[in-house]
């Protein structure tokens, strides 16, 4: 076991805040969620290496703390609005605990492909301690998607937390920067201060295609980096064309326009597929509530154009693009992928209600891997659990009127239908982020968004025959506030 430098600081840091300081221990906790490569310990040698990452660590202190105050108080309160979606994910996590009856049935009976193409070998199924691990994280996951919906209750802690994800992915983007200027100058990138997993599949900043350099930033590698700005800049829409202000108009503007370069600087296909996601469910959202004009079209379609010049242009950028997509696809990782994915669907049509329990098989593939390690039950109930939320999202946009136009549909439920979208279609394409904390943070905030909890309402100014947005507070009741796990909350702004 090895704790590394930022983890001797957190170590000492984060039970301290939890003590004394615990709402700076959230805001620590939600800053650091992009910071997957930053693990606090590592664990092994060799090719069997994990860590605890940062961001889990800190989840762990919040939850710890929230629950001895909920014991204390002899109170475990539940949100009054958003409690089907919580109870569909804890069905879901039900569901994957009770897969574990898999490995101890099919105990030394079955055999289970190995991920490696390379080494194409095959294992006996038996309950092991990485099905307990995995079934740990999602309980982790659960809890961390359920206190982010407890304690963002009112409109001032929904805004604090979406300024301190904001805030952590800004500076993401800003390291990103550094490593891209290191790379290119080809002095040292300091790696030890935020990437500090020891783990192969936390080495992504060493990535580099043939002809560009590849950025993670503190990222595992560079497809989680644009995940997560991928959810960054879709809350950033709100603020950017929405007409509403998080920061400052300028500084909404600088965020969005940073989160977007380097998104295309990571070289990742996952960034590019997911930009495309996210216009085409904004048109999509745009042309259902009707308000959608030709004049609108002209913004996605001069984008096309523009990457079809630079595309046939610009010598590197068509070197990168052909190698991340066309070149890529008959590559050792595409191969691989796909077998993982054909291992993990043949393992579910063995055994479909339960799989072969959780954490047995990877797969590259988000309902891959849920088939083939939670079977059907998995599946059906995670994706009710999704549909409940976008259900939720979407009779939120939709209680607005469409006089309102695109400003005033974009508010922060509909940047969280667009977040949650392009998480989903890239975890399809890359594999499911349940180890990952950010992830539980989108689908636990998308709750939170879905119920009515906004810190913006329009209203009309008197002979104007244009919209402003305010700021203005809805009324909340006691009996809608769980209990909190702050000794002091920040006063609704009036």
């Amino acid at each position: 076991m090895q704790v590394t430098p930022i983890g001797w600081i957190l170590l000492i840091v984060g039970p301290l805040l939890a003590i004394f300081r615990p709402r700076w221990l959230y805001i620590l906790t939600i800053f650091s969620l992009p910071f997957t490569a930053t693990d606090i310990i590592n664990v092994g040698s060799g090719l069997d290496v994990s860590g605890v990452q940062a961001p889990m660590y800190l989840g762990c202190l919040l939850l710890l703390r929230h629950c001895l105050v909920s014991v204390k108080r002899l109170s475990f309160p539940l949100p009054r609005k958003g409690r089907i979606c919580l109870y569909w994910m804890a069905i879901f996590i039900a569901v994957v605990a009770v897969s574990l009856v898999m490995p101890v049935w099919l105990d030394g009976h079955v055999e289970v492909p190995s991920m490696s193409l390379i080494n194409p070998t095959t294992e006996l199924i038996h309950l092991k301690s990485k099905n307990i691990t995995g079934v740990l994280y999602m309980v982790f996951g659960f809890g961390f998607l359920y206190l982010t919906v407890a304690l963002n209750q009112t409109i001032a802690m929904s805004r604090l937390t979406l300024k301190t994800f904001m805030a952590g992915s800004t500076f993401s983007a800003l390291w990103a920067c550094l490593e891209f200027a290191c790379k290119i100058s080809g002095v040292p990138y300091p790696a030890m201060i935020f990437n500090t997993g020891t783990a192969l599949s936390a080495t992504g900043y060493m990535e580099r295609t043939n002809f560009f350099p590849r950025l993670s930033s503190v990222s595992v590698e560079p497809s989680i980096l644009a995940q997560t700005l991928l959810v960054a800049i879709s809350l950033t829409l709100p603020f950017v064309f929405g007409g509403l202000t998080l920061f400052s108009k300028k500084r909404d503007r600088s965020i969005f326009v940073l989160l977007l370069v380097v998104l295309c600087l990571t070289t990742s296909s996952t960034a590019y597929i997911g930009l495309l996601v996210i216009a085409l469910t904004v048109l999509v959202l745009c042309a259902v509530r009707g308000v959608l004009t030709p004049m609108h079209l002209l913004v996605p379609i001069a984008g096309l154009s523009l990457s079809a010049l630079i595309y046939a242009t610009v010598p590197v950028a068509k070197q990168v693009l052909d190698e991340m997509f066309f070149t890529k696809s008959g590559s050792y990782s595409a191969l691989e992928r796909l077998m993982t994915i054909t291992n993990a669907l043949q393992m579910f049509r063995e055994h479909p209600m339960l799989g072969i329990g959780w954490a047995s098989i990877t797969s590259h593939d988000l309902i891959a891997n849920i088939l083939g390690n939670a079977g059907i039950l998995g599946l059906l109930s995670f994706t009710v659990a999704m549909y409940s939320i976008f259900r939720a999202l979407y009779r939120s946009i939709k209680s607005r009127s469409k006089a309102l136009r695109i400003g005033g549909l974009m508010r922060l439920d509909f940047g969280l239908y667009v977040a949650l979208t392009v998480t989903l279609v890239t975890s399809a394409l890359s594999g499911f982020l349940n180890v990952f904390t950010f992830f539980w943070f989108v689908c636990g905030f998308a709750i939170v968004a879905s119920i009515g909890i906004d810190f913006f309402k329009p209203r009309v100014v008197p002979g104007s025959a244009e919209t402003a947005v305010t700021m203005s507070p809805r009324s909340a009741s006691a009996r809608d506030i769980p209990v909190l796990a702050f000794r002091t909350q920040a006063k609704t702004p009036k």
